[in-house]
């Protein structure tokens, strides 16, 4: 079986570069080359070693012609076009994949047009992160994390072997399964969530119209329900409107659910509400915790300080000194006695370093 050695990457973000570096660190690729048009995307993945060349141009750059595997890692709305514009300059036998959102669209544009000495084989890695772009790229990001392809009917198996092969080596779970299917499961478990959390955003900017102090009360229950809702507009509104036909289906479930909870509140049963709260409580427990998937998680501790001079400092200090990066802090609430921290991590690996060093040092971290 013909092994891939060089890799041509467009599109250094952060689901780019992270294949770059997973590539480097855990197969035998010999050459990665990327190519993207934020040219400061392209010299950061330079950098930090998710490629080896850049392409300056597609059109002229012979990096492509020497290519075994071509990734589009770009938003779903440009793949269609970019297949039709990279395959001309592609060796025989070489393959084109991609990390696009959703799948039955483009490929029904795409199709009739590829090039029959080509592979493409449409894929999905249903992972992401907190941070975009090469700046948040991480080598482990597929490690456990399932990875679809949807391959067309005619694709030779034997290629699709090749690609399964590569992407089980950097840790990905291997998921093959129809377009359709992808883009029906996809609307459910993530486009959906993001139409959803966006309304509730909208729907309280409406009370918060009426009162300034609305988003000022907000909580970190808010935060966290919503916190995808400030997804790239770019992005989501060529993923809403290429897979628009099961969100659809799905936002009249959604709209059927709320008027069932709307009637429960005005006829004021109790029982009938408390049932399907504890209903869907169960239910909600249901969902793996510890599998990677597209709506990243969040690894969050409280901490209560002391009301006192560089008491904020004294913990950053502490985190900083141990090579253990802050997302994001918070202060939560502030009494005489002192405050609450909300401290975002990265990765479950330095929250639990950090909850370690708290603990050492006497403070009483509590993990979400």
């Amino acid at each position: 079986m013909q092994e891939i050695k060089r890799v041509a990457i467009i599109g250094v973000g952060l689901l780019g570069s992270s294949l770059g570096l997973a590539f480097k660190k855990f197969t035998e690729i010999s050459e990665i080359s990327g190519y993207d048009l934020d040219s400061e995307h392209l010299d950061l993945a330079l950098e930090i070693g998710a490629i080896d060349k850049q392409i300056s141009d597609l059109d002229s750059s012979d990096l492509l012609s020497k290519a075994d595997l071509v990734i589009l890692a770009t938003p779903v709305g440009s793949i269609s076009g970019l297949i039709e514009e990279v395959q001309p300059k592609l060796k025989p036998g070489s393959i084109i994949t991609d990390v696009g959102s959703t799948k039955g669209e483009v490929i029904n544009q795409i199709k009739s047009k590829l090039r029959e000495d080509i592979t493409y084989i449409p894929a999905h890695p249903m992972t992401g992160a907190e941070i975009s772009g090469p700046q948040g790229a991480d080598s482990y990001l597929f490690e456990n994390a399932i990875y679809v392809l949807t391959p067309l009917d005619s694709t030779n198996e034997e290629r699709v072997e090749l690609l399964v092969k590569l992407l089980k080596q950097i840790g990905s779970i291997i998921l093959i399964m129809s377009p359709k299917e992808h883009d029906q499961i996809v609307a459910a478990v993530s486009h959906l969530p993001h139409v959803a959390a966006c309304t509730l955003v909208d729907s309280v900017g409406e009370a918060a119209d009426e009162d300034n102090r609305v988003f000022a009360l907000t909580a970190g229950g808010f935060r966290d329900a919503t916190r995808i809702a400030s997804g790239d507009p770019t992005m989501w509104t060529d993923i809403c409107l290429s897979n628009s036909e099961p969100i659809l289906k799905l936002i009249k479930i959604f709209q059927k659910k709320m008027t069932e909870l709307e009637e429960l509140l005005i006829e004021g049963d109790y029982e009938q509400l408390f049932d399907k709260f504890d209903r869907i409580c169960k239910l909600r427990q249901e969902i793996p915790k510890k599998k990677r998937g597209l709506i990243p998680p969040t690894y969050e501790v409280f901490l209560t300080i002391p009301d006192c001079p560089n008491a904020l400092g004294e913990v950053t200090s502490l985190l900083g000194e141990a090579k253990i990066n802050i997302m994001d802090i918070e202060i939560l609430r502030v009494r005489e006695t002192g405050g609450t921290l909300r401290i975002v991590f990265a990765t479950e690996e330095a929250l639990n370093a950090a909850e370690r060093l708290l603990m050492e040092a006497g403070y009483d971290p509590k993990i979400k």
